[in-house]
């Protein structure tokens, strides 16, 4: 994903130009300059899945410019959290869900509690082939 990084002199817009010798901003005919910046696309993708604030993304820029230095201490503290976010997705992705109201507070159905059902209310039992209970919403599925 490493690609040139460009800024419109212009308007200030930032973009990754995957034909380098794009030299004009067309979008919304702004027709500006653009040049480009000492920033990968690799950096940018990182700061982007920060925050996409055009404030924020330009004083990455400029902290890359003038301190190197705290601009890679930022840079690996984004890549720290932006993996831990993704770890954390991925486990409550594993997370089983209620299929009605897709709350999480969920118990399974105990043989005990399905047979007792089934006993009360014979073949009208909800129960019958459940495995678990929604304690929000009350469904079993």
């Amino acid at each position: 994903m490493n690609f040139v990084v460009k800024q419109c002199k212009k308007c200030k817009e930032i973009m990754g130009a995957c034909r380098p010798e794009s030299l004009i901003h067309t979008a919304n005919n702004c027709n500006g300059e653009l040049e480009e910046l000492n920033i990968s696309g690799d950096e940018l993708s990182i700061i982007e899945d920060i925050s996409t604030d055009k404030d924020f993304i330009q004083a990455m820029i400029d902290l890359k410019e003038n301190d190197i230095i705290e601009y890679n201490i930022k840079i690996s503290q984004f890549k720290t959290q932006l993996q831990q976010q993704k770890s954390s997705k991925a486990q409550t992705d594993n997370t089983p869900r209620c299929p009605h109201c897709k709350s999480t507070n969920i118990k399974p159905i105990s043989t005990i509690n399905r047979g007792a059902s089934i006993a009360m209310w014979g073949m009208f039992s909800k129960k019958i082939n459940k495995s678990f209970e929604c304690k929000n919403c009350g469904y079993t599925w």
